[in-house]
């Protein structure tokens, strides 16, 4: 295993807080109150990824507390992305994914609008919506921020994802290696599945001990690089409205 990857006590660190009463009452994704009796898990990322995973994959998969509308509206969302990642998979062990996405794909597409055609008529891709493919990234990350730092993300941020690895700026990039070369990766379930990084953004930083950073009270910016099943990765921004205000601000003034 990768030295960089840290093997986090799921279950352990779950019980402790449930303890303290922190993991129970909130939901991950909408922050409403919860009573123990309505209380539904949410699995960080989506049990479909696993398929064709030897079970031993799944173990210590992280779950967040989750409202029962939350955690049944992303059904549809977590079969387009498994269908995603089945499409552009280029690894072997990810062959029963792209199983499932084709079959998937074919039963939902019967006038196949979706299939792109090359010029000998062989087909040559799938057209995917990208808002489901966001949203998808902005639910896993929300619910590895609640489990990392045992709250809620609040409304007071506004999520923004970059999904395009071939066009990814420098900026992009530069925020990619800081929290590359800072941070150690974590894991739910197998880093072969989602592996993850998210940490506040903080610009002139050293980090030799690579531990995670201690939230501000009002942390300005948070981000987060999520990799799933070695095929796809994604960028996830968290900032504070009043922050990206600000900022609009300045860049009126220049």
């Amino acid at each position: 295993m990768d030295s960089n990857i840290v093997p986090y006590f799921y279950f352990d660190l779950y019980h402790k807080l449930k303890s303290r009463r922190i993991l129970s009452q909130i939901c991950y994704n909408c922050g409403i109150p919860i009573d123990d009796k309505d209380v539904t898990r949410e699995h960080i990322p989506a049990r479909n990824l696993f398929e064709g995973y030897d079970e031993k994959y799944k173990v210590n998969r992280i779950t967040v507390p989750a409202c029962s509308k939350c955690n049944g509206q992303y059904s549809p969302t977590d079969e387009e992305f498994r269908n995603m990642i089945g499409v552009i998979a280029k690894n072997k062990a990810n062959n029963k994914l792209t199983e499932k996405a084709v079959r998937s794909i074919i039963r939902k597409d019967t006038s196949l609008q979706r299939l792109e055609y090359n010029e000998f008529g062989k087909v040559s891709g799938v057209t995917f919506n990208e808002i489901p493919i966001e949203n998808y990234h902005k639910k896993n990350f929300k619910g590895l921020f609640y489990f990392q730092y045992g709250k809620y993300l609040s409304d007071d941020y506004q999520l923004s994802v970059n999904i395009d690895e071939n066009d990814w700026s420098d900026i992009t990039l530069g925020i990619i290696g800081y929290l590359k070369e800072l941070f150690n990766w974590k894991f739910s379930g197998h880093p072969d599945i989602l592996k993850y990084i998210i940490q506040p953004f903080r610009l002139g930083i050293t980090n030799p001990s690579k531990e995670d950073l201690k939230p501000a009270e009002k942390e300005n910016m948070f981000v987060g690089i999520l990799d799933y099943n070695n095929e796809h990765a994604a960028l996830v921004f968290a900032l504070k409205k009043s922050y990206l205000e600000e900022l609009k601000n300045r860049k009126k003034e220049k």
